[in-house]
């Protein structure tokens, strides 16, 4: 039955209302479920405090102008009215956008029954700020203690009534219909309205759900597509270019053989044979090469390493094969059990430590080297560290090739760090949700 403003906790008439959040935010995190959107009649809280205001003084002012002989003393009256607003302004109205349901509640109505008690005492025209109190105790309490708090408080003007004048069966019959409508009404809207907020929080989640599931499956959609559009384009590179190449130096190989065949050559002849067998020797070399930066980017695009292996295994032969190459011990370490990840997750980590390793070859003059792989709390994490000559960080260091790295841990939502001081060591260390 109201809201609140600037992103705090919304309500409605009955807790368990749905938290409103500010309406500002980028749409891209409300789709993400990381946040709700409340609904429209949950926005302005402002709107309740315009309610009360006017509701407290509509009834300050029937008090002050009603002509009632039987009233005792108006002004007291319409001070403990508007202790009941202040009272409001300084407690209530923080209580009711926190979302408490603690014993500030109680000690909030409490106060509120004081005064109102009070100001029917002094003038029986009070009950009438019932319809500014009734609202707060569905802010303040659940739909059950709230009907009960209503009771009690509709039942104020029939005690009063009777304590002052003794006739307890003419008090009853006078105010009773009158008491027993306020809790009907109350329990009645109170219970159609809870049902209300229940099912909108029900929706809101079942969005927010769909949302978040949506995102989710784009998510892996898109991985799917890249993982997909890389198998395609090695596959092309393979079939096309590599072949191609292969066939250009069996071709180059074959000229070559057949100029060597060729007999009874005059002078001229043979030396330009000489120069087109030097140059077909060029072509046969040019095209290897092209053909190795092809095969590499076939590895690239579709690593072997992880056709047939799990990703602990791949990383453990990657390491041994970098302790064969340099001749620098580089051991492997595996903590935690090992998750599926993500076909995406493992060639960015993959590719990942083979850059690191790579760099260490390079650069590092490390005489030790450490591989670390780590399941745990949700995480996947890869850490190299090797005891080298080290380097600054703050410094430009392209051999490193840190931004690569990086943006391929992005890419699979890590994060990617590295630290390293002058003739200290260097350690990498990647993390990636599981």
């Amino acid at each position: 039955m109201g809201a609140e403003e600037n992103g705090g906790d919304a309500g409605g008439l009955v807790r368990g209302r749905p938290a409103a959040v500010p309406v500002d935010l980028p749409v891209e995190k409300q789709q993400a479920g990381l946040i709700r959107v409340p609904h429209e009649w949950l926005r302005g809280y402002l709107i309740w405090d315009c309610y009360y205001l006017v509701a407290f003084a509509a009834t300050i002012v029937f008090v002050l102008a009603l002509d009632d002989a039987s009233a005792k003393s108006k002004p007291l009256a319409a001070v403990l009215l508007v202790c009941c607003g202040v009272w409001y302004a300084v407690y209530g109205r923080s209580l009711m956008k926190a979302d408490d349901e603690s014993w500030r509640g109680v000690l909030y109505l409490g106060v509120v029954l004081a005064f109102f008690i009070g100001a029917e005492t002094f003038s029986s025209a009070s009950s009438i700020a019932l319809v500014a109190i009734i609202p707060q105790a569905y802010w303040t309490m659940r739909p059950l203690y709230a009907t009960g708090v209503i009771v009690v408080f509709s039942l104020v003007p029939i005690g009063v009534g009777t304590f002052q004048s003794g006739a307890v069966v003419q008090t009853v019959i006078a105010q009773g219909p009158l008491a027993l409508a306020i809790i009907s009404f109350s329990a009645i809207v109170g219970t159609w309205t809870t049902r209300i907020i229940g099912q909108s929080r029900e929706r809101a989640d079942l969005i927010t759900e769909l949302e978040s599931t949506r995102s989710e499956l784009a998510a892996v959609s898109k991985q799917a597509g890249a993982v997909a559009e890389r198998e395609r384009l090695a596959g092309e590179i393979h079939d096309a270019i590599a072949q191609s190449l292969s066939s250009i130096v069996m071709l180059v190989q074959a000229s070559k053989a057949a100029l060597g065949q060729l007999n009874g050559l005059s002078g001229g002849q043979v030396e330009a044979v000489t120069r087109a067998d030097g140059q077909l020797g060029l072509v046969a070399d040019t095209a290897r090469e092209a053909l190795a930066e092809a095969r590499g980017l076939i590895e690239a695009l579709r690593p072997s390493a992880l056709d047939s292996s799990s990703l602990p295994e791949a990383l453990q032969r990657l390491a041994a094969k970098a302790d064969r190459d340099t001749g620098v011990p580089v051991s492997f370490e595996l903590l935690g059990e090992p998750a599926p990840l993500p076909v995406a997750t493992e060639v960015a980590l993959l590719r990942v430590t083979q850059e690191a390793l790579a760099n260490v070859r390079k650069h590092a003059k490390a005489a030790e080297v450490e591989v670390r792989l780590s399941y745990a709390g949700g995480q996947v994490g890869v850490e190299v560290h090797d005891d080298g000559v080290g380097f600054d960080p703050d410094a430009d260091s392209p051999g490193y090739g840190l931004v690569g790295m990086r943006n391929r841990i992005e890419q699979v939502a890590g994060r990617c760090e590295l630290r390293s001081v002058p003739e200290h060591g260097t350690t990498l260390m990647v993390e990636v949700p599981v």
